[in-house]
């Protein structure tokens, strides 16, 4: 039987920031990929949303696998990572957990700082970015009560991070512009599981759209199936 995976994206996120991870996923034969799109999410600009919603949504969607499947991984970046820990530490059914730029710290200023020293004395790495075109984006057209409600999510579900008893992989990238490596680092420490934390080298939040999509991919997949692979090479950064 096909090992079920469920994807949750982002806050802001578009279908394109995450497809290449998605479509990696249903070339394997021996995995079930679903996932969906939260409540505020289905046009271009994010419109008013609450925590409640994201949560009932992500909640519902997990049901719905598990109509179909007794085991389930849950697979989540940025915000998405919040409604995982949450379904994670309520439902025995979700074996795994991979973590992707944990979002319970958001604003990465110093990133910030580093990035605009680096467009003043015309140092940007033309392969990685500015690092100010999603983080812009998110800090002024995100609803202030979307954002309101992302903050209360984060904070309420802190705990629960220490619930969890599944298997769980965390990644991160070492320049992420959105959320700070610290975001991660607290989930890592809070979790009383086993864990694994990699560092993904001179990538930013968006993962999936980066030059290492593909390692990273392979990555995860390892972990998901328990592959030999994983074990043999696990590492601490890629």
């Amino acid at each position: 039987m096909k090992k079920a995976v469920l994807f949750i994206h982002g806050l802001s996120a578009k279908k394109e920031d995450n497809i290449y991870f998605l479509e990696q996923m249903k070339k394997y034969h021996n995995i079930e990929i679903y996932s969906f799109t939260l409540p505020g999410h289905e046009n271009d600009t994010v419109t008013k949303a609450t925590g409640k919603d994201w949560l009932e949504k992500s909640e519902n969607e997990l049901k719905k696998v598990l109509e179909h499947h007794k085991k389930v991984t849950i697979v989540a970046h940025s915000m998405g990572t919040i409604l995982a820990v949450n379904l994670a530490s309520r439902y025995k059914e979700v074996d795994k957990l991979v973590l992707l730029s944990s979002a319970f710290i958001f604003g990465n200023f110093k990133q910030n700082k580093d990035d605009l020293v680096k467009i003043l004395t015309h140092h940007v790495d033309e392969e990685v970015g500015t690092g100010f075109e999603g983080a812009l984006k998110k800090f002024f057209t995100i609803p202030k009560s979307v954002m309101i409600e992302y903050y209360r999510l984060a904070e309420h579900n802190k705990e629960n991070i220490k619930k969890i008893k599944c298997p769980t992989l965390i990644m991160h990238g070492s320049i992420d512009n959105v959320i700070p490596i610290k975001s991660s680092k607290f989930v890592y420490d809070n979790l009383n599981c086993r864990k694994d934390f990699v560092i993904i080298e001179n990538v930013r939040h968006q993962i999936f759209k980066s030059n290492k999509k593909d390692k990273i991919t392979k990555y995860i997949y390892n972990f998901i199936t328990f592959n030999i692979l994983y074990e043999l090479h696990k590492k601490k950064k890629i």
